[in-house]
């Protein structure tokens, strides 16, 4: 017995399918429609991030940079730092700048640094360098950069950093030294400097060259 179809029942489900292809259509269309506008303005977005980031690091790198060279809020011209060492010999540090640390009020950064002993006999004593730090509380000032040290009797110690303990009147350098001076010339690994400058100790690889008469 043959079976027969519905025509009407066929009719129905292409009907449906062709909707649902439709929707499926426009859906996908839909979603074309808004990744084309979408896609450039995240692009746009992403790009005015990137570059407010990159000028933000810029800031932050100058405020940085400027802090550093600072060191901080407090900034002075021509300062000098008076005191007096273990001996109640005076001494006076001062610096073309010099700032102190935001983070710590007994550091201050120097810029060309120069401390000049102010005792009896020792006023042409005197030690320089580019850079510095010295600190209240301890009374200690770090040198580095062309350091220059001149001693009552004339010498001239030339290194690249020293420490100078202003409550003892010492100067310890760790790097190479060299000086010269009225009775001749010498060079060292080290040295250290007692008594305000009236005595010096060099150390490794000593060598030096005395003038006659």
């Amino acid at each position: 017995m043959a079976t027969i179809s519905s025509p009407s029942i066929d009719l129905s489900v292409q009907d449906a399918r062709r909707r649902e292809r439709l929707e499926k259509w426009r859906r996908r269309s839909r979603l074309i429609h808004f990744m084309r506008k979408a896609l450039p303005a995240a692009i746009a977005v992403i790009l005015v991030l990137m570059a407010g980031w990159v000028l933000a690091r810029g800031l932050l790198a100058r405020i940085g940079d400027l802090r550093g060279r600072l060191g901080g809020a407090i900034h002075m011209t021509n300062a000098q730092f008076h005191g007096r060492d273990d001996q109640d010999r005076a001494y006076v540090v001062g610096a073309k700048e010099a700032s102190r640390d935001d983070f710590d009020e007994n550091r201050f950064f120097l810029v060309d640094p120069r401390m000049v002993f102010d005792s009896e006999n020792v006023k042409d004593s005197h030690i320089s360098a580019d850079q510095g730090v010295y600190r209240k509380d301890t009374r200690i000032l770090s040198l580095r950069g062309h350091v220059s040290l001149k001693d009552p009797n004339g010498d001239d110690f030339v290194t690249e950093q020293a420490i100078v303990d202003t409550a003892h009147g010492t100067i310890a350098g760790q790097g190479r030294v060299t000086g010269t001076g009225p009775t001749g010339a010498i060079t060292a690994q080290s040295f250290t400097v007692y008594d305000q400058g009236r005595e010096v100790v060099f150390r490794g690889n000593v060598h030096s060259v005395v003038k006659r008469g």
